[in-house]
């Protein structure tokens, strides 16, 4: 699918250098390239990346398992921010979210990712639990926000 020049495409491994260099740039706690190898093994796990011109410039990951989505992560490069690529993405999974007949997409946010808490609030997302100090490296909560499907 094209969007505004570049192409949403599956994750392939051919793509995870690139998605590393990523992971360390966007994240406290990134994901190792073996956990990501193996999520392209899972039978429940959709990751998807945004190609600008040959380059991986943003992935999100999803598991759908029964009537609910889960987005495992999502992050854009430095480079390619505020395109609205990650707003994409989110739209893409939850397109096969519905096509797997899942009723709702849940995610964990941390509190201090306002950029994250913003397009998420856009997107239709809301508060609806807390994971009490859910990130390893400060302890920070985590925000589990939740969206219900229409068909």
């Amino acid at each position: 699918m094209l969007n505004h020049a570049f192409l949403i495409r599956k994750m392939t491994e051919q793509d995870l250098d690139e998605l590393m260099i990523i992971e360390r740039e966007s994240f406290s706690l990134p994901w190792s390239r073996q956990a990501y190898e193996t999520e392209l093994q899972n039978q429940y796990a959709n990751y998807l990346v945004c190609d600008w011109q040959g380059e991986v410039a943003a992935y999100v990951g999803m598991w759908t398992v029964f009537e609910d989505a889960h987005i495992t992560n999502v992050a854009v490069g430095r480079r390619f921010r505020r395109m609205g690529m990650g707003r994409i993405l989110m739209l893409e999974e939850e397109k096969l979210a519905l096509a797997k007949q899942a009723s709702r997409i849940l995610l964990e946010v941390r509190p201090s990712n306002i950029a994250a808490l913003t397009m998420y609030n856009e997107l239709g997302y809301y508060p609806t639990s807390l994971r009490k100090q859910y990130y390893s490296d400060n302890n920070e909560d985590a925000i589990i926000m939740t969206k219900y499907l229409s068909r």
